[in-house]
């Protein structure tokens, strides 16, 4: 019998010496299987006070884990153009090579059409860095996503498990770098 099963989210968070906020979620994602729905294990991982270089755990839906972000200055994230600013993209860049995934700056698209702008607005962009299969990070000046489970390379079906990504436990301090205000 496994005996983190019979742990509260707290003594699996303090039961292991791990400082890392995305190996405690796999951590306790694993402990309580399949039996809680994302919801559910949103509710149960809120319990815990995760956090980690100035990130906070807020939500944790089909494989991905969504965080606070310290508050942004927008013009930092996006000259007046509406495209990443040279010095994020530089960061975003070194983070994209270093952990072998593709740069990308997509439109932040707005899905509301009950509310319109009022005048002609900038397109803003954030930034995401891919696999081939799926967007493993999403930084934007708001939040930030990451891909805890996801499509292996060794997937065939897409009715397969997902799979825990490897990212390594320093994703969050190097991603920090993004969120420093300059």
């Amino acid at each position: 019998m496994n005996t983190n099963l019979q742990l509260s989210p707290r003594e699996i968070n303090n039961a292991k010496p791990n400082n890392h906020m995305l190996e405690k979620i796999l951590a306790i994602r694993s402990s309580v299987g399949d039996g809680l729905s994302d919801d559910e294990l949103t509710r149960l991982l809120r319990t815990t006070l995760l956090g980690e270089a100035g990130f906070a755990f807020l939500s944790f839906s089909d494989g991905l884990v969504t965080l606070t972000v310290p508050e942004q200055d927008l013009k930092s994230w996006h000259p007046e153009q509406g495209w990443i600013a040279p010095e994020k993209e530089t960061i975003a860049r070194a983070i994209a090579e270093k952990y072998e995934l593709s740069l990308y700056e997509p439109v932040d698209k707005t899905t509301s059409f009950l509310y319109p702008p009022s005048g002609p607005e900038a397109v803003r962009h954030h930034i995401e860095l891919n696999d081939r299969w799926q967007a493993v990070i999403v930084a934007h000046p708001h939040y930030l996503k990451v891909r805890l489970l996801g499509k292996s390379p060794h997937h065939r079906y897409g009715w397969e498990a997902l799979t825990p990504l490897t990212l390594g436990p320093e994703i969050l301090q190097d991603l920090s770098a993004l969120y420093r205000q300059t």
